[in-house]
């Protein structure tokens, strides 16, 4: 008996009663049947008593057989063969009393309101009947007697009853368990995937604005490489220098966010390959475009090393993308830098003036890089508003970026 004993088999056997519970049925049914089989009456067909036994031995059984799967003829065939063997069999028997308390259990685990309640009052109805009409030994047994042993076949019924309903709730409580873990996986799967998306949107935005204004610079640069060529040959060398670093950059840009992708999975907190720009590196930007034929003033007001960092990555991006958008839409305009840095916050103003040159390409077509520029704003509780200057007729970019004091 020791293989059957040890926890594997154990829930091995507790699976397969779980995954098939018809097997449990027919099992319930052959001790049953052994049960009928060896009580009194015996089968067999040699007088109508027994004859009546033996088809309610019989049929009782295999209804027994489809109680989970059609609970409620089952139910209605075991109480019809429980009438043939009132009228039949002149005694009560073992295996009669055994039905009644499994047919009993099976109202409560099996069926429904009203149809639970209705089946369990027809079996104490049969059952007191059978027990107050049933023949005795001793045919002058006093009613009294015969109450008191009702009463006792209603108080057994009544267990039955109460184990068919903690069952019920135990299983009901079981399917409430499952139902939450599925409905937790659910939610984690959704929040993964949703993390997935919100970090490729990051790339995404990440990959426009640092290769959007490298790409956008270095042909500003080259088509500047024309006119310093007709007019400064001397600084022909300096442009292409300048062509050539920031080609290494955006090359390096796309490494890093490589590496980074690469190395999503680790929990290894390595530093970034290169520092994280800041506002205080917004005057290298600009001295990037010097050679295209925009030219860009800078005006910073306050101390640009009390913006914390994350702040000061969000402020350069947006100058960034503000840069990259004027020298796309309005190429050759002048354009101005305003940083404001206040105790808890810093204000961005870029603006640039019309353009003398008409675009085939309108402005609505950055309306991605506006939207990152807004995202990253309101990121970090701030607001982002771009549009037309009413005064200059170019375009005015204005963020404002706040931050909680350390």
């Amino acid at each position: 008996m020791e293989p059957f004993t040890t926890p594997a088999t154990r829930e091995r056997l507790r699976t397969v009663w779980q995954e098939r519970p018809w097997v449990a049925d027919v099992v319930l049914a052959v001790l049953f049947g052994v049960l009928g089989a060896i009580s009194r009456p015996t089968l067999s067909f040699a007088t109508p008593e027994q004859i009546a036994y033996s088809i309610v031995v019989f049929g009782c059984s295999i209804a027994l057989i489809f109680r989970r799967l059609r609970p409620r003829l089952a139910l209605a065939v075991v109480g019809a063969l429980l009438v043939v063997h009132l009228v039949a069999v002149q005694e009560l028997t073992v295996f009669a009393v055994a039905v009644c308390l499994i047919a009993a259990y099976t109202t409560q685990t099996q069926l429904v309101p009203p149809w639970r309640w209705g089946y369990v009052a027809a079996i104490y109805v049969g059952a007191g009947v059978a027990v107050l009409t049933s023949p005795t030994h001793t045919p002058d047994t006093d009613w009294m007697i015969r109450l008191v042993i009702a009463a006792a076949a209603a108080a057994v019924i009544t267990v039955a009853v109460l184990a068919g309903i903690v069952r019920r709730n135990r299983r009901a409580r079981y399917e409430d368990a499952l139902e939450r873990a599925a409905f937790l996986e659910g939610r984690r799967e959704a929040e993964r995937r949703l993390a997935a998306v919100e970090e490729r949107t990051r790339i995404a935005r990440e990959m426009h604005d640092m290769l959007g204004h490298s790409l956008n610079t270095i042909a500003m640069q080259a088509e500047g490489v024309r006119y310093v060529v007709r007019t400064d040959p001397d600084r022909t060398d300096q442009v292409l220098a300048d062509i050539g670093r920031l080609s290494r950059t955006a090359v390096d840009d796309v490494r890093d966010l490589i590496s980074v992708l690469a190395d999503d999975d680790n929990d290894d907190d390595e530093a970034p390959l290169r520092p994280t720009p800041t506002l205080r590196d917004v005057g290298q930007l600009i001295s990037d475009l010097q050679y295209t034929r925009a030219a860009i003033r800078l005006h910073i007001d306050g101390d640009l090393s009390t913006v914390p960092d994350q702040v000061g990555l969000a402020g350069y991006r947006i100058v960034q993308e503000s840069l990259t958008n004027a020298l796309k839409y309005a190429d050759g305009a002048a354009a101005s830098v305003r940083i404001l840095v206040h105790d808890r916050a810093v204000e961005l103003t870029i603006l640039n003036t019309a353009s003398g040159e008409r675009h085939t390409r309108p402005r609505g077509d950055s309306h991605h890089g506006i939207i990152g520029m807004q995202e990253r704003a309101r990121a970090l509780g701030g607001t982002l508003t771009a549009g037309p200057d009413p005064n200059t007729g170019g375009w005015r970019v204005a963020a404002n970026l706040p931050w909680r004091q350390p």
